[in-house]
């Protein structure tokens, strides 16, 4: 990685001077983003590709008035950053105005630290992950499975500059394992984020894959209907990335259309969800800023099941006098705190259910409501007497988020796990849910 472009000071001399070039504004804001990241993916238990990509992007807010235009580059010279001052003037100067805009992020100081940088992430090579699928690899071919999938290192670095004083810039490692174990008609899928690479045990993740491709040869039908389900973290994470949403203060107040309007205060969920959104926790240890340099704040989202919180970006906590949270509209830093029980004994637990490794396609039928849809994929189990006893054919799931949180249980580990709809990875155990619906079932596992 090219030290003069990926540096914290480096980015953040860099954002100003891309404010240097600003003519005319009453305020204006640069953000840069570096993201130098390197994957190696696999197939058929070979690595048959590692590549790497750097890339460097500045955008630019210039506010004139009421009125607010915005543009981006990745060309950081002089000459690029003097037409990315310029598009942005132009913009500002022909949209309408915007009566609720207040004001850019103001100077606040940051609370609290967190560990983000991991030699073991940033000092890796392309043998360095090589060497992490080895034992992938060696555990597929004892149980005569293939593999596919990839794992990364990335370096991330962000810095923020506004004309109100505001000089901010971090820096975080970022690594993964998304793989699937692959058997003649079925599959079992694991995962694993973080930004310590030493932390990924690439074999513990392929004996969990590994275990749920050879619960049987063949998938089997299974009736729809209302179920105890147990969500691993990558489907935990994608189904509960839909009630997220509805914690922003734009959600509430301004489209009106979140599930925690008249549910404020109310012991709507069940005692065992507590939901904060802390970027200093360890495991998190995100960016303490939000994109205009706004500082964030922990915030109880859920606390015993009672809805406590909202979250809100600048514009809008100015626009309906709140104060900002350092947030752009989403929770980034949400953690579902963890209950005290393994993933083994809430499986153990379970005298008749369905086990779902991850789903996809999800979307919000009504969002008051946060009732979603979404396909299930990559392994989904019959539960019967503690056991997982047949690979079962993928569902079509249909259900409020609201209703399903009511019941649940929470395993007692946390993991960062990614969803396709949710801007990062999000902090999440296992759930058992009491009552979930599946409401059609494919032809396909």
């Amino acid at each position: 990685m090219p030290d003069s472009q990926a540096r914290p000071e480096i980015a953040l001399a860099l954002a100003r001077r891309a404010l240097s070039f600003v003519r005319g504004a009453d305020q204006a804001s640069a953000s840069v983003e570096v993201v130098d990241a390197a994957y190696s993916r696999f197939a058929r238990n070979y690595v048959v590709q590692n590549i790497g990509s750097l890339g460097t992007i500045v955008s630019l807010t210039y506010v004139k008035g009421k009125r607010t235009g915005s543009s981006s580059t990745g060309d950081v010279s002089d000459a690029g950053l003097r037409t990315l001052a310029a598009q942005a003037s132009e913009v500002a100067a022909h949209v309408p105005t915007d009566a609720d805009f207040v004001s850019l992020a103001k100077s606040h100081s940051l609370a609290g630290t967190a560990r983000s940088t991991f030699e073991a992430t940033a000092g890796a090579s392309p043998q360095t992950r090589v060497d992490k699928l080895r034992p992938i690899f060696a555990r597929m071919q004892r149980s005569q499975l293939s593999s596919s999938g990839y794992t990364t290192t990335q370096r991330n670095v962000s810095a923020v500059a506004n004309s109100l004083g505001v000089a901010r810039a971090w820096e975080g490692t970022y690594a993964g394992l998304e793989l699937k174990a692959i058997a003649e008609r079925t599959s079992g899928y694991a995962d694993y984020w973080t930004r310590d690479y030493a932390a990924l045990d690439s074999a513990e993740r392929a004996d969990l894959a590994a275990s749920k491709a050879t619960v049987s040869r063949d998938p089997v039908d299974y009736s729809p209907g209302t179920y105890t389900v147990i969500l691993e973290p990558p489907a935990f994470v994608d189904c509960i990335n839909n009630l997220y949403y509805g914690f922003s203060l734009a959600a509430v107040k301004e489209a009106q259309d979140s599930w925690m309007i008249d549910r404020f205060g109310k012991p709507v969920l069940s005692p065992n969800l507590t939901i904060v959104d802390d970027w200093s926790h360890p495991l998190v240890a995100n960016r303490p800023f939000d994109s205009g340099g706004e500082a964030t704040r922990k915030v109880t989202l859920v606390e015993r099941g009672i809805p406590k919180g909202t979250i809100a970006s600048t514009y809008v906590a100015n626009k309906y006098r709140e104060s900002p949270t350092g947030h752009d509209d989403y929770p980034t830093n949400a953690i579902v705190m963890p209950g005290i029980k393994s993933r083994e004994r809430l499986i153990a637990e379970t005298e008749r259910g369905i086990l779902i490794s991850r789903t996809w396609y999800t979307r919000v039928v009504d969002p008051r409501t946060c009732t979603i849809t979404g396909l299930t994929r990559d392994g989904v189990y019959l539960v019967e007497n503690g056991k997982l006893t047949k690979t079962l054919k993928n569902f079509r799931f249909f259900t409020s988020m609201v209703a399903a949180l009511h019941d649940v249980e929470l395993g007692d580990t946390l993991y960062r796990s990614e969803s396709s709809d949710a801007p990062q990875t999000l902090l999440v155990p296992v759930a058992k849910i009491a009552q979930f619906t599946l409401s059609a079932q494919t032809s396909f596992a």
